[in-house]
Parts: structure tokens; sequence; C-alpha cells
């Protein structure tokens, strides 16, 4: 398959994960480590550069710019099995605002690793958005190790979205962690999987709320069936005045699958405020039941109510 070919079929299964890249927004699309297209708008500035095993990249917007329309991150892989390592930074100015699609793709990936490394400072008031939508294939052990560390300035807020709902997981290790060190900042991280088979799901949520006035959510939606298992570990901690979090976990498990939750509230200042909510249990049979009188077979009643879930 030659450099067009990966570049135009990464674009049609980016278009099916419900926002499409357009060739006037801003974009870099990687395919293992060669960066096959990368444009930049105003306001933004891309600087990338390919490594050994994928890409370095830093984009910042700049100080007061809204960009109106979000910037595309498309990293994939059409092979059975590689390595593919992403290296990013990503910096919003004072006073900036941005949206950042990342589609993540490895419809073929039998034996792959996919590990992202990713450093995010949200300046003063600004306010940045990052949805992350993996799509994998139905067979096969990808490994996905994403890590995040953010920092969130004074009025500054930051909100994400992880999903890897299509195909099979394999084996997840996500680790995030957020630090609000401004006054009335915020931070929302939420995580949506779907482990299936033997998949191995493992998330970290940590936000930590030194600003004054500051707030965190830390929300978790997991669903296990066959033999898969899943850990979800979300700690909010308090440490200024007027601070206020929240952990929020659901964990759904069907067949042989196993879950654990470690929702963890930390405070260590007397003025700041977190709760926590965790639940672990079955579909109910009476959801099951309800939809199969109308046809459906007991997977397909499965995919339906798991989609409302995770939606």
């Amino acid at each position: 398959m030659n450099l067009n070919e990966e570049y135009s079929t990464l674009i049609e299964i980016a278009r099916k994960t419900g926002d499409p890249i357009k060739s006037d927004e801003a974009h870099v699309i990687v395919h293992a480590n060669n960066i096959l297209a990368s444009k930049d708008v105003p306001g933004l500035v891309i600087d990338a550069e390919e490594t050994e095993y994928g890409i370095r990249a830093t984009f910042t917007v700049k100080a007061g710019f809204v960009l109106k329309k979000p910037v595309h991150l498309c990293f994939g892989h059409l092979g059975k099995e590689g390595k593919q390592v992403i290296e990013s930074k990503i910096v919003l100015e004072d006073g900036a605002k941005a949206k950042f699609y990342s589609h993540c793709i490895f419809p073929n990936a039998i034996e792959f690793l996919h590990a992202m490394e990713g450093d995010i400072v949200v300046g003063k008031g600004a306010d940045m958005t990052y949805e992350e939508v993996h799509v994998h294939g139905p067979e096969g052990k990808i490994e996905v190790r994403p890590v995040t560390r953010v920092i969130v300035n004074e009025k500054g807020r930051y909100v994400s979205n992880f999903v890897l709902i299509e195909g099979r997981v394999g084996i997840l290790s996500l680790d995030v962690d957020v630090d609000v060190i401004g006054r009335l900042g915020g931070a929302e991280i939420t995580s949506k999987i779907y482990g299936k088979y033997d998949d191995q799901c493992s998330v970290k949520d940590v936000i930590r709320l030194s600003g004054e006035n500051s707030s965190g959510l830390a929300k978790a939606r997991v669903v296990l069936k066959d033999h898969s298992f899943g850990k979800f570990y979300g700690e909010v901690q308090g440490a200024a005045e007027g601070a206020k979090g929240h952990v929020d976990c659901t964990e759904v498990v069907q067949g042989y699958a196993k879950a654990e939750a470690v929702p963890v509230v930390s405070v260590i200042h007397p003025g700041a405020e977190i709760t926590h909510e965790a639940a672990i249990g079955k579909i109910a049979n009476e959801k099951l039941w309800g939809l199969m009188a109308k046809g459906l077979s007991e997977n397909e009643a499965i995919d339906v109510i798991v989609s409302g879930l995770l939606r």
C-alpha cells in the first residue's frame, strides 16, 4: 500500500468515528512514523517531526485565539504488527480556546504497541477539549499505553473524553494526571471502554485541585463481557480553599468478566469538598428480556444496552 492509499484509508475510517477530517481544517495525519499530511490555521503553530517509531510534535494555540473548528490528529497503522510511539505537547496560551480530536486507527492490528506520551498546558482563561477515539479490529492483542500530564492555570478549563468501544481493546493502560493549579480552574476527564474476550483494561485518573475554588470530575463507564478484566482507579485530591471534586465510576460485567473499582477521595485542606460514587453490576435481566421479546438475540440486546451506556 502506497502513501496515498494509506492516507485515503485512514481518512475514510476516521470519517466513520463521527467527526470527519476536512482538508481545510487543521490536522496532522500519521501512518506508522510517516507524516502523511499536516496543516495549520491562523492562531495554531504545529511543529512535527518523524522519529524512529512515530512522531514528536508540539501544538501551540496562540494567546487569545479561538479555533472555531477542531484540530484533527490522526494516528494509525494499517498493518498487523508493529510499534507506534507518539510524543506530543499541546499548549494553549492565555485566553485561547480549542478542541483537539484524536483518531487512533488500528483496524488490522494483532501484535502491536501504540504508546502516547502527552504533555498539556492550559493557560490562564484558556479552554481546551480533547477527544480521543480508538478504532480497533475484531481480533488481536493490540497494546495501548496513553500517558497524559496536564496543568491547568487560573480560570482555565480542560475537558477530555477517551473512547475505546470499537473492536477489541486488547491491553489498555490509560494514565491521566491533571494538576489544576490556578484559582477557579477546572478539569473533567471521562473514559468509556468496552472490553471483550480476554481484554485487559486499566484506567488511572488523578486530579489534584491545588487552586482556590477549583473543580474536578473523574468519570468512567466500563463494560466488560466474556473473560475480560477491568480496573478503574480514580482519585481527586482537594488541596485548596473552595476546591470541589467528584469521582464517578460505573462498571457493568457480563459472562465471566471481572471488574475492580478504586475511587479515592483525598482532602488536605479543610475548605475542600470531595465526593465519590462507584457501582459494579450486571445488565438487568428485565432489560435484556424486553429487547429479546422484540426479536433481538441476547448478544444484540446486550450491544443495544451497552451503546446507550457508553454513548
